[in-house]
């Protein structure tokens, strides 16, 4: 497959256009990855930011895997360009296959749908997901187009969107006080009035607001009434709250106290008074929810950080990992039995809190059918009952994951099957190579299901997996970089094979403006027990 072409030339405003272009002779399961690989890093040296970047690479993702399973007639070229122009990305995915049908209506149907379960073609789940990511995205048959192929096009502008203002409501019988109030801070924050507090709850919950600034003394419902009313709703509780009011004396009241009010100021209250106090409160509020949410996403860290037995049998196992981002796309599950160890390395395309968050989903839900299905099941069994339990289901679907599932038996004997993720290595006295295991995405796995490949290991060889993020820095031409350093370490034990090729992949991750997360695996047959 050749390599991205990136080229610079004035575009006819005169704003300068990058370009990645590839060109295919058809598309595998096994290619996507890669190639998606390759265009983050395009991306990531243009100084495309992070988490626009991943969605574009997985835009990209959807439509090839579409391209890989519906066609009857499977594309024999596709030409994939993405040109960066100023602030605007335009995709073009071009194939000579069957032309998709009735784009529109699938369009109008997945729109409606918000779980994007639609599909580009019969049985997918991916043009929902491409619409709601994207500003535009048309489809043209090569019927309709002038050099005979099909395309799906992405428009995007990238523009930054302005910064979001904190939401205050205000809420005040006096309409007088309540412009003025209003006046004093609507230049900061986006401010919604209200004369009746009652108005104000039944606001809540579709306009919650990060902080409420209410008059105490009102007919029917005071500020009091108003703050215990919000206190019973989800989030209400924990809004910062400040009352105002005219009568200073109330500010001592114990009834003030017991409601856990933030601030009480004294009407009438200076401009820079009240946007002093909202303002500090706000922030409070917001350092709180940091540090609560920084000590979740710590917790989600270490629940699924990749982690293997050091042994089994007369394995020797030595894991290394890294996350680009709190909580990572990487994770790993075994179960250990008296006559085999089942494992499974599993990577979420994706970056960041999406990422973490499919994840942990993605985890929480092989862990319970790795209960019911890691005693009976081989590899390609597990893959198969993975993807079948994916169909179907909405949410699952609309995740990409790579999935490799090995099983160790005590005396040197691995059998390896593969849903979407690189190939593995072995280690040999004379050298390494590529085993060649291959299946499709657990999504779009066929009725047949998966391969599986059986080896027997002499004493001293080793078995590599790792996932894309580590893998990447020895793509292409630098792959028999990593054959040859693995080779040249063939002697060494697991764990020391392990720490030289992640030094290798430091430095070269050092040189690369892109970062995924990274899990290396080495086990390593060391004779009978």
């Amino acid at each position: 497959m050749p390599a991205p072409m990136t080229i610079d030339a004035p575009s006819p405003a005169g704003n300068p256009v990058t370009a990645f272009k590839e060109v295919l002779a058809g598309v595998a399961y096994d290619d996507i990855p890669p190639l998606r690989a390759r265009l983050l890093d395009f991306l990531a040296r243009e100084g495309i930011e992070k988490t626009y970047a991943g969605m574009v690479a997985l835009s990209v993702t959807e439509v090839l895997s579409n391209l890989a399973r519906h066609p009857p007639d499977k594309p024999k070229h596709i030409e994939i360009r993405l040109r960066l122009q100023g602030k605007t990305t335009l995709v073009d995915i071009a194939d000579d296959s069957t032309a998709f049908a009735d784009f529109d209506a699938k369009c109008k149907t997945a729109l409606s749908r918000l779980d994007a379960a639609s599909s580009l073609a019969e049985g997918g789940y991916g043009l929902g997901f491409i619409l709601k990511q994207h500003h535009q995205a048309s489809y043209t048959p090569k019927d309709k187009s002038p050099d005979g192929l099909n395309h799906f096009r992405i428009r995007d502008a990238r523009d930054a969107a302005p910064a979001k203002k904190n939401r205050l409501f205000l809420v005040d019988d006096d309409p007088i006080a309540l412009k003025r109030h209003s006046e004093m801070l609507e230049d900061l924050y986006d401010i919604t009035t209200f004369l009746n507090p009652m108005d104000a709850v039944k606001a809540f919950d579709g306009g919650r607001p990060d902080l409420v600034v209410s008059d105490l003394n009102m007919p029917d419902m005071d500020g009091t009434g108003l703050r215990r009313a919000l206190s019973e709703l989800k989030g209400g509780n924990t809004t910062p709250f400040i009352f105002l009011s005219a009568d200073h004396a109330s500010e001592h009241a114990d009834y003030i106290s017991e409601l856990g009010v933030d601030d009480f100021l004294t009407k009438p209250v200076a401009r820079e008074r009240l946007r002093n106090v909202v303002s500090r409160l706000i922030t409070r509020s917001l350092q709180v929810r940091q540090g609560l949410e920084g000590k979740f996403q710590q917790e989600l860290t270490n629940t699924l950080k990749p982690a293997l037995p050091d042994r089994y049998g007369g394995w020797r196992i030595a894991l290394l990992t890294e996350a680009a981002e709190a909580g990572g796309g990487d994770f790993t599950l075994h179960h250990e039995t008296p006559t085999h160890m089942l494992c499974v390395l599993a990577d979420v395309m994706g970056h960041g809190e999406q990422a973490k968050f499919f994840s942990y989903a993605y985890a929480g839900y092989l862990r319970g059918l790795f209960r019911l299905q890691a005693e009976a099941s081989d590899p390609a069994q597990f893959l198969k009952a993975l993807s079948q339990a994916i169909d179907g289901d909405a949410f699952l679907e609309s995740v990409l994951l790579t999935c490799q599932s090995f099983q160790l038996f005590p005396k040197g004997a691995i059998c390896i099957a593969s849903a979407g993720h690189p190939s593995p290595l072995v280690c040999r006295a004379d050298g390494a190579e590529t085993i060649p295991v291959a299946g499709p995405l657990p999504v779009l796995a066929s009725a047949a299901g998966y391969g599986m490949k059986s080896l027997q290991l002499d004493e001293g060889e080793k078995i590599i997996f790792a996932t894309d993020g580590f893998l990447d820095a020895f793509e292409g031409e630098h792959r028999a970089e990593l054959l040859k350093l693995a080779g040249q370490n063939a002697q060494a034990a697991p764990q020391i094979l392990a720490q030289n090729l992640w030094a290798a992949f430091t430095a070269r991750k050092q040189r690369r403006r892109g970062s995924d997360d990274a899990t290396l695996i080495i086990a390593g047959y060391g004779g009978e027990i």
